[in-house]
């Protein structure tokens, strides 16, 4: 009698502690997989929100490829790879790609009596079929005003004055008084604060951007 009582007590330490070990199991299993489901969840949360966030951006195209034009007295024009400038009149161009007439680039309105121009092309290593052509036109003292000229490949895009803010052509080159950028189809053109000269006046709807002031215009 009492082997047999002590042989089920055995058996039923054994199944008492049996049971135990699989409750631990499963109650770690179940934390587990509820971890699991929890990091799942988490890494669909941003994956979704990666997804969703481009829509919200708009991406900027910086045009960090920046070069003058150089003058060619033999043609009465300036040049910068298949782009020229010919000139009409003391006021006025003729401009041309690949030998194909784009536009005419004419200043008769301003009374321009200036010394004569500096020219920048302004292009994106991003983007090189846009090009951004910056003719300033320089003062007896200074600079008189800037005219922007928008290509898409031979297509005119987009052509106007920027009279302020101005830099003293004096002491100031453009490349390092103009930066130009692309955002979605504003065309964005920042000055630099420290170079704007002292005649200047900033227009009031220009916004800061750091140690720039930006000209954000809509182009077609």
């Amino acid at each position: 009698m009492y082997k047999l009582f002590f042989k089920l007590s055995i058996l039923l330490f054994g199944f008492t502690l049996f049971s135990c070990k699989e409750n631990r199991q499963t109650t770690a299993e179940q934390k587990q997989l509820e971890a699991k489901s929890v990091v799942q969840a988490a890494n669909f949360t941003v994956a979704e929100s990666s997804k969703k966030a481009p829509e919200n951006i708009a991406h900027e195209i910086s045009f960090d490829i920046v070069s003058p034009f150089r003058k060619d007295d033999n043609e009465n024009c300036y040049v910068h790879g298949a782009t020229k400038l010919f000139h009409k009149t003391d006021n006025s161009f003729m401009l041309t790609k690949k030998d194909f007439a784009i536009t005419d680039v004419d200043f008769s309105d301003s009374n321009y009596e200036g010394p004569g121009y500096t020219i920048y092309s302004y292009q994106s290593s991003a983007n090189k079929n846009m090009e951004v052509i910056i003719i300033e036109g320089q003062a007896d003292i200074g600079t008189a005003w800037y005219y922007v000229v928008v290509l898409d490949g031979e297509d005119l895009v987009d052509k106007f004055y920027v009279k302020e803010p101005r830099a003293n052509s004096e002491t100031t080159d453009m490349k390092d008084f103009i930066n130009v950028a692309l955002k979605d189809k504003d065309l964005v053109l920042k000055f630099k604060k420290d170079k704007i000269a002292r005649y200047s006046k900033p227009m009031a709807n220009m916004r800061a951007e750091g140690s720039y002031l930006c000209l954000d215009k809509k182009i077609k």
